[in-house]
């Protein structure tokens, strides 16, 4: 075989030792099922079962224990960020005011809040690897064709 030989930890066995098989969605959605908090109301819990199993997929494993409660945050914001566009869909993003200066229209502080939620929405999504620059990077396997000496004299 010609290139490059593959990096253990990148390699997911099609029949792992305890006989699972390639059955990676099902893996996924046990996985996501389990690191779920149990105290999450409806709709981020609808949030977190749409968008976990991608992520918890055996081939990708960015969802795990660890960063569990960063995902967690990301579902709350995600609810936030729906109940706000529904409320500025309903009520418009500006409104008439009266000034000293005759009629003017302002922007409704829930515009704001709904681009703050969609920045944080984007960042969280970001560290998950959930846009598709976020994913090339996290694809990336940095530099070809470097490797630190083993006998640095260090022990």
């Amino acid at each position: 075989m010609k290139g490059r030989k593959p990096a253990s930890e990148n390699v997911v066995p099609l029949k792992p030792e305890d006989g699972q098989g390639a059955n990676f969605e099902a893996r996924a959605v046990a996985k996501a099922r389990e690191l779920r908090p149990d105290e999450l109301p409806f709709d981020v819990r609808a949030i977190w079962d749409r968008l976990a199993p991608g992520l918890c997929d055996p081939r990708k494993n960015r969802l795990n224990e660890v960063n569990a409660y960063m995902f967690e945050q990301l579902c709350w914001t995600i609810a936030r960020h729906e109940r706000l566009r529904l409320d500025v869909r309903e009520g418009g993003e500006t409104y008439e005011s009266e000034t000293r200066n005759g009629k003017q229209l302002k922007s409704r502080p829930e515009v704001s809040q709904l681009n703050e939620t969609w920045r944080q929405i984007r960042a969280l999504a970001s560290d998950f690897g959930m846009t598709p620059s976020a994913e090339r990077g996290l694809q990336a396997s940095g530099q070809l064709g470097f490797e630190f000496p083993t006998d640095d004299g260090f022990d």
